[in-house]
């Protein structure tokens, strides 16, 4: 598949402009809307081994040494390479994240965030868990001078974690992260989704997080000025076609130096909020 260069990948404010998001008209944004905000943040459903940005965040497990799902998507992509350098970071904490070069990848780094397994760690817990995931990993880009940023939707395939909390979870830790610290580091930060259900919740609740710019003013030179609608959606990529089962989340390794495992299908992904009476039928 051909890479997804930076300015082929759609920003907030293009997706308003298209009426892919809609201003939520229930709950009122929890933020000031920012312009310069909403042109630094995209989500887009892709195969996010296919960016050519500066850091992808790969959805790990603690050993690091890859597993199914997203994670083994993104070592079989790297090629063997990536396994030899994981296999010296002496794993991760769950919660933390820790970086690789991208070696055959079209992205220069690989960021491998260990998030929290839902059913295992609790709501509250586990909110904390992956909002440490999602710090970190924007540390750790400005500190290697990465510009851009994609994250896949962690914990949410087979660790259990509900689309809708983590994308909560998520756009928070993100907007305060820019915010209050390092916004002028950071050209683009990609919520990159392979499966229906994790745009759904970004779509939902990016406008209580990064609600879009609504000025009469504005309303009257984008009637005058607009690009015809058939030029603004060809400036969209087509979503992946492949079988998603490969790309939904990660399992542990084997033992076995293997880089190419799918997930373990007696798995089963929990979407309710007490998760505890929907355990995995194998553990993590």
């Amino acid at each position: 598949m051909t890479p997804l260069t930076l300015d082929e990948i759609p920003t907030l404010s293009l997706l308003y402009k298209l009426k892919k998001i809609e201003a939520d008209k229930v709950n009122a944004p929890e933020y000031d809307a920012s312009a310069a905000l909403n042109d630094k943040i995209s989500v887009i459903k892709q195969d996010i081994t296919t960016l050519a940005v500066d850091a992808i965040v790969n959805a790990a497990n603690t050993s690091l040494l890859g597993g199914g799902g997203v994670d083994g998507a993104i070592h079989r992509a790297a090629g063997p390479d990536l396994y030899d350098e994981c296999e010296t970071l002496d794993g991760c904490d769950t919660g933390s994240a820790k970086i690789t070069n991208g070696y055959e990848l079209p992205s220069q780094k690989v960021i491998h965030a260990v998030g929290p397994i839902y059913w295992k760690e609790g709501r509250t817990a586990s909110a904390a868990l992956l909002a440490g995931c999602y710090r970190t990993s924007l540390q750790l880009a400005v500190d290697n001078e990465c510009r851009s940023i994609a994250f896949s939707a962690l914990s949410t395939g087979v660790y259990g974690y509900p689309s809708g909390q983590a994308s909560l979870v998520a756009l928070e830790t993100v907007r305060k992260f820019l915010e209050e610290e390092q916004a002028d580091n950071l050209d683009r930060v990609i919520f990159c989704n392979f499966l229906q259900k994790d745009e759904d919740a970004y779509f939902e609740h990016i406008p209580i997080f990064f609600p879009p710019i609504e000025t009469e003013d504005e309303t009257t030179k984008e009637q005058e000025t607009s690009t015809e609608p058939s030029e603004i959606l060809s400036q969209l990529p087509d979503a992946p076609t492949e079988d998603p089962k490969d790309l939904e989340d990660n399992s542990e390794p084997s033992p076995k130096k293997q880089k190419t495992d799918d997930a373990d299908d007696d798995f089963v992904v929990v979407e309710k909020e007490d998760a505890s009476e929907e355990k995995p039928k194998a553990d993590l």
